[in-house]
């Protein structure tokens, strides 16, 4: 098993840093998820048009700054001079890593561009032992693993699917991953969060997570379910649900 998943418990995941609760995305966000007890932080990487790669998730600024430029055709000097949500910087991914060693990142490389450059920055931070690798595309999951077999590797979609038909007896073949992130439905019908699923995924050695789940009832069934982990844009208020 890989360092990033020799955790016992459910890992509460902070997605974006806790959005709900802290400006997404930023060293704050970042900073608050570790100030309540928070160690695993799922979070996005952009890259620059000088191949910097930086924590952000969208393809362009319009959600953010309400600005049409995709983010890709902007040089990491014009990003450095941009502020979001009140004066935050957007941080470059090795400044996060190094600036939170004690954190956990899971990381969803958002373009083919970005895969490689995030991989060089996570080795030079040593931080292989503390990330996880995502992203809903599995070609882009096969080049990182082709190019970094020891870092963790989420499932994408494919193999996701493939791991439900398994479940059904309908696949015998390997199936590439160490965990997989899911929603509770896929393409918005198909239930993938079930108890028999959750329970022959950790058959198999695999840790389940769950994402993005803010609803308080939605957060307790699963901790009844006792799936490993739970993205939520509210850390805090799914961290008073375990205590109670």
């Amino acid at each position: 098993m890989k360092t990033y998943l020799k955790y016992s418990g459910l890992a509460v995941q902070s997605h974006r840093g806790g959005s709900l609760e802290s400006p997404e995305n930023t060293l704050e966000s970042f900073s608050y998820s570790q100030s309540i007890g928070c160690k695993y932080i799922e979070t996005d990487v952009q890259i620059s048009l000088d191949g910097i790669p930086y924590i952000f998730h969208d393809e362009t600024l319009t959600r953010i700054l309400k600005k049409d430029i995709i983010f890709s055709s902007l040089h990491s000097s014009e990003i450095d001079r941009l502020s979001i949500f009140n004066n935050h910087p957007i941080p470059t991914l090795e400044k996060a890593l190094n600036d939170f060693p004690e954190m956990f990142f899971q990381i969803d490389v958002k373009t083919d561009e970005v895969a490689i450059p995030a991989l060089e920055i996570i080795k030079k931070c040593n931080a292989i032992d503390r990330v996880c690798i995502a992203s809903f595309n599995s070609k882009r999951l096969n080049n990182v693993y082709k190019n970094c077999p020891e870092v963790c590797l989420s499932m994408g979609p494919i193999e996701v699917f493939k791991l439900l038909l398994a479940s059904f007896n309908l696949y015998n073949k390997d199936i590439r991953g160490d965990c997989l992130q899911v929603p509770i439905y896929q393409y918005g019908f198909i239930k993938i969060v079930t108890q028999r699923f959750v329970k022959y995924v950790q058959s198999r050695g695999l840790k389940i997570s769950v994402w993005t789940i803010n609803d308080p009832k939605t957060l307790k069934k699963l901790i009844d379910m006792k799936v490993d982990g739970i993205i939520t844009d509210k850390p805090k208020l799914l961290m008073q649900l375990l205590e109670n």
